[in-house]
């Protein structure tokens, strides 16, 4: 396989992995550092932090890019004949609609990522806010709350 089609993947990932730093950023979690959260059902929480959201990002683009960008069809490893079909490396480079889509694939992958994380959060908080008595001023707090801040919140209920 070519060198120039690696570099051109790199670039694709590189992409995604600031599309995943985007939505790290658009999400309530910020920069945060991965982490566990237990629930109170003895289950445990993973928090990818914005380096999960780098990483799914970043490898969001890359299958994106090999399933539908402009060398899908090349092949990268076969018989002598099948290698000498491809495209000569003079012909082949990364248009920007690729090297922008693997960002926005990257978004996309990464918001995926947050939002099974925020789904789980809010199952714990539920869960964990079903157990206490009723609270209206807790109520209100976990209406407004991110998913973390309103596991928080369920937990502080009495």
């Amino acid at each position: 396989m070519q060198a120039s089609i690696w570099l051109m993947l790199l670039f694709v990932a590189i992409s995604g992995a600031v599309g995943g730093a985007v939505n790290a950023l658009m999400t309530d979690n910020g920069f945060l550092l991965p982490k566990a959260d237990q629930a109170t059902s003895g289950s445990t929480i993973l928090r990818p932090g914005y380096l999960g959201n780098v990483l799914i990002g970043s490898v969001a683009s890359v299958i994106s890019w090999g399933l539908y960008g402009p060398l899908s069809s090349f092949f990268v490893a076969g018989t002598a004949e099948a290698l000498k079909a491809n495209a000569s490396p003079e012909n082949v480079g990364l248009s920007l609609a690729s090297l922008v889509g693997g960002l926005l694939i990257g978004i996309g992958g990464a918001r995926w990522l947050s939002s099974e994380v925020d789904k789980n959060l809010l199952r714990a908080a539920a869960a964990e806010a079903a157990g206490k008595n009723s609270s209206p001023n807790a109520s209100q707090q976990i209406s407004m709350a991110s998913p973390a801040q309103a596991l928080n919140v369920a937990r502080s209920m009495k």
